[in-house]
């Protein structure tokens, strides 16, 4: 299987020399100016709107813009001319534009909609995806779209903060700024992080971590519950995270944006810059970011080793024409001192001195291609390293022991999609070739006499250039059975191996394969109602590490297990929607039933941990969202969710968060709006083998904001207003969450 690498460098090669003719081998197209009034809406990401109703005060003249937001009014006399945007989701605007004697007047137009979270709603339930996104949203399933205008008033310092308070995800680990999600009660790699659709996997044991990608890179994150091994494979068991980072809009003018932040309790500095613009059919977007924070204060006082530093540059270049578009995605993050705070960290810190991700994707989409309706194509590098330092220090902080590890490999992989409607059917195919190959690590202990002198070394390594391989093969088809009741259905067969150097100077291998599949429905009622049911299979197959890797984590160290088999797992989805004009409303019960589920579990007196598979676990659970749109300054938005899960033996899982409840409020009255939110965590009363009771608490935050004119937005974000001592995961090495604190931002527009 390692052979089929070689070829995918070449292919590599080939479609790079490929894309940069077809790239940069076209011409660019301009337009000539006539009389009249031209000109594009936006809305205040960037990005275009169509249907925008562009109406002449006083004159018989009405227009709508096309997909691009472009719009052009001809043959108008010279004078001054009131013109209206209008739009059923959107504020209405009117703008006064003079138009001269054979002259054209140019405007550019923002229009800030009404509801921005029901505006969402709309469009996560009305909008179908990309064959090479997530999935066509009508899947019977559970998704939540967390757009970048609402990320930027979270204050959150990561994806996983960002997307903690989504009902069904909860953050696990020791706490600090590593942590990972869980979806429905799974993690360690049991959910799968993307990258503008790309695979994000590392060898990270409790799961790939979320931090690396600031959140002012983001368009949107997509939150999906559920099985989806059908369309991503092995790892999708609990859901994906898929997170979509900003693009150049088609025709969007020169642009950019200066970012700056400050957190009181993390002592945190915070900047970014963005630049982005098109010419002709070309567009590039560049985004420099950069944060410092020292250890972030608790009510109690500092918490040691939650320090953390990281740098990221993006850079994205495009070109457009009507039914095509190629793309080149850039993308380097570098992570420097990054704290693993514990109870312990006094006399026995942790943390990551560097952490290096490199992504890099490249693709070509094309509409009516062929007989197919969309094809698309697109190979990416991911390239990860991340080194972990530990050291045992005396009650006189003199050294006695330091430990360590550097885990380094590469992910290398090309996916194929395709579409064809036809009839009821809209079926989507697709291949995946995927790897992590040059899998390395180096293990080094010093130890040192009670004067803190080194007196000898160990050296230790387990993987030796490990790899895992494979190939994915699926096919989806949605079938409208009738105009309100339309069935989904998918399989798909992956088939994987993995190796591993040993001692003797040979190689230790495996491979294994799996046969996913799921069918759903969704019964529309009227044209607010709708009703959910999805039966679907995922799988897992272990991890490089969880087989082979012995030495140093962040938790402590880990022994792999080369005999673990692959997890399968049955998950069953009921579900309904309400969408009004002024609210929404959904709920959705699952159980999930995982086999041969990977358990990590501690022995030994070093801080030792074991992998082991269990016979099966089973989580079950409640979560719903609610969203009131009061008046039209006025909005209310609550989520919760409830589970429980238990392995065969009936004892408890590790990951099954409290059951919690959000409740946001917000007013805005024109240029200045304030939102309160509340959230109430239960205690934890079942905790998990790595995992204490914990108890309940009430958090209390709050959002001022004020967009000083068009280019200006202020920004106050309260936390933990109450100042009250509580963990944000009930792991067993876990830490106090943050104390109060107040972040301020600043974002210039020009």
């Amino acid at each position: 299987m390692f052979f089929f690498f070689i070829r995918i460098k070449s292919v590599a090669k080939f479609s790079l020399l490929v894309f940069f003719l077809a790239f940069f081998c076209t011409g660019l197209s301009f337009t000539g100016a006539t009389t009249g009034i031209k000109g594009r809406v936006f809305v205040e990401d960037g990005k275009p709107l169509a249907d925008v109703d562009v109406v002449i005060l006083g004159q018989n003249i009405k227009v709508q813009t096309a997909a691009d937001g472009t719009f052009t009014i001809e043959n108008l006399p010279p004078d001054t001319y009131q013109v209206v945007f209008y739009h059923p989701d959107f504020l209405v605007q009117t703008l006064s534009v003079a138009v001269g004697e054979g002259k054209t007047g140019l405007v550019q137009v923002t229009l800030k909609p009404k509801n921005p979270m029901l505006l969402t709603i709309k469009e996560e339930i009305t909008v179908t995806a990309e064959a090479d996104s997530i999935i066509d949203v009508n899947l019977p399933s559970h998704r939540t779209i967390l757009p970048g205008s609402v990320l930027a008033e979270l204050g959150s310092a990561n994806i996983t903060e960002a997307v903690d308070k989504v009902p069904g995800v909860a953050m696990v680990g020791q706490g600090g700024y590593s942590m990972v999600p869980a979806i429905r009660g799974l993690a360690e790699h049991r959910v799968l992080l993307l990258m503008d659709g790309i695979p994000i996997t590392s060898e990270r044991r409790i799961g790939t971590s979320a931090s690396f990608i600031n959140t002012n890179d983001i368009d949107r994150i997509e939150v999906n519950r559920g099985p989806y091994s059908v369309f991503f494979g092995s790892g999708a068991v609990g859901g994906i995270i898929n997170v979509i980072t900003k693009t150049p809009s088609a025709q969007a003018p020169f642009g950019g944006k200066i970012r700056l932040g400050y957190n009181t309790v993390r002592n945190e500095r915070i900047g970014s810059l963005s630049l982005s613009g098109t010419k002709g059919n070309y567009g590039f977007l560049i985004d420099v970011n950069g944060k410092k924070a020292d250890d972030y204060a608790t009510p109690s006082g500092k918490m040691l080793q939650s320090r953390y530093s990281d740098y990221s540059l993006l850079f994205k270049l495009s070109r457009e024409s009507e039914n095509s578009q190629a793309y080149l995605n850039f993308f380097n993050y570098r992570g420097i001192d990054i704290g693993k705070p514990s109870p312990e960290a006094k006399l026995k810190p942790r943390w990551y001195p560097n952490e290096d991700n490199l992504v890099v994707n490249m693709g070509y989409k094309v509409k009516n291609i062929c007989f197919l309706d969309v094809f698309s194509a697109n190979a990416y590098l991911f390239r990860s390293s991340l080194e972990t330092r530990k050291e045992n220090l005396s009650e006189s902080f003199v050294i006695k022991k330091r430990n360590q590890a550097r885990v380094e490999g590469t992910n290398l992989g090309l996916k194929i999609r395709a579409g064809k409607a036809s009839g009821a059917h809209n079926i989507n195919f697709g291949m995946d070739i995927y790897g992590r190959i040059g899998i390395g690590d180096n293990n080094t202990e010093w130890s040192y006499d009670g004067q803190g002198s080194p007196i000898g070394q160990l050296h230790e390594t387990s993987l030796r250039d490990a790899g895992q391989s494979g190939i994915g093969l699926f096919v989806d088809d949605k079938v409208e059975m009738t105009p309100l009741f339309s069935l989904n259905m998918g399989a798909r067969f992956d088939h994987i191996q993995t190796s591993n150097g040993i001692d003797a100077g040979g190689r230790v291998s495996g491979s294994d394969r799996a046969l996913t599949a799921y069918i759903g429905a969704v019964y529309q009622v009227d044209s607010h109602l709708s009703f959910l049911v999805n039966l679907g299979r995922a799988f897992r197959f272990p991890s490089v590490s969880e087989l082979y890797y012995s030495g140093l984590t962040g938790r402590g160290t880990v022994f792999g297990n080369p005999d673990l088999d692959s997890e399968k797992s049955i998950n069953l989805d009921l579900g309904f929607r309400y969408l009004h004009k002024k609210f929404f409303l959904s709920a959705y019960f699952f159980h999930n039933s995982v086999m041969d589920i990977i358990q990590k579990y501690g022995g030994g007196p070093e801080e030792e941990y074991y992998y082991r598979n269990l016979s099966s676990a089973r989580i079950m659970g409640l979560e719903g969202e609610c969203y009131f749109s009061l008046a039209d300054c006025w909005e209310i938005f609550l989520n919760f969710h409830h589970m429980t899960g238990f392995d065969n033996d009936d004892e408890s899982l590790n990951y099954i968060p409290p059951s919690r409840l959000a409740v946001w409020l917000k007013y805005c009255p024109g240029s200045f709006w304030i939102e309160p939110r509340v959230t109430l965590t239960d205690a934890q009363k079942n905790p998990g083998p790595l995992e204490i009771e914990t108890d309940g608490y009430l958090l209390l935050d709050a959002i001022l904001g004020y967009k000083a004119g068009p280019h200006i937005t202020l920004l106050g974000i309260f936390q933990n207003l109450t100042n009250i001592t509580y963990r944000a995961s009930s792991d067993v090495d876990g830490v106090d969450a943050p104390g109060r604190g107040l972040i301020l931002k600043c974002s210039f527009s020009f």
